[in-house]
């Protein structure tokens, strides 16, 4: 699972590549717009986690175009920031992170909040399989249906051709 960290503080970026380094594939840019050109490319991270204020595109601003955007709408998204008032925690998770979390922060509390994305990209990944397995199936059945009733019809046509000679 990739990890993209979007951090500009270069002491915490290598923190957090270091943090994470040994169970995750780790790419770190120090702005948001070297963020949202690496989600749009084809195998973009998973795991995003972002800070508040960065050049360029902030933290929440990043948010709103990885929700808008349908290739990246279903990212695990983690504000990493040092903004810790009710009110800016409500902004970020309305923005569209997924988690938020305030520096300094735990190390371990971080892990187990990257696992859990992990875990939530994981189920979400599995459910889009069993969704599109079931649709096969149900165009299968369909069309085992179909054939079923042209047989029908044929073998009704033939017996009412034989019985009318």
């Amino acid at each position: 699972m990739n990890v993209l960290i979007a951090e500009d503080d270069p002491f915490f970026r290598a923190i957090l590549q270091q943090l994470l380094c040994a169970d995750y594939e780790v790419q770190t840019v120090s702005e948001g717009e070297s963020a949202w050109r690496l989600l749009q490319q084809r195998e973009s991270p998973g795991i995003v986690i972002l800070d508040w204020i960065m050049p360029g595109l902030t933290g929440p601003q990043l948010c709103r175009y990885i929700r808008n955007d349908k290739k990246t709408a279903g990212n695990y998204v983690v504000l990493l920031t040092a903004r810790n008032s009710a009110s800016d925690i409500i902004a970020g998770l309305e923005a569209g992170a997924d988690d938020y979390v305030t520096k300094p922060f735990e190390a371990e509390e971080l892990r187990a909040r990257v696992r859990l994305g992990r875990r939530l990209l994981d189920l979400q990944a599995a459910l889009l399989a069993k969704s599109q397995a079931l649709e096969e199936s149900s165009l299968r059945e369909k069309l085992l249906q179909s054939r079923l009733k042209t047989e029908s019809v044929l073998t009704t046509t033939q017996a009412v051709s034989r019985f009318v000679r």
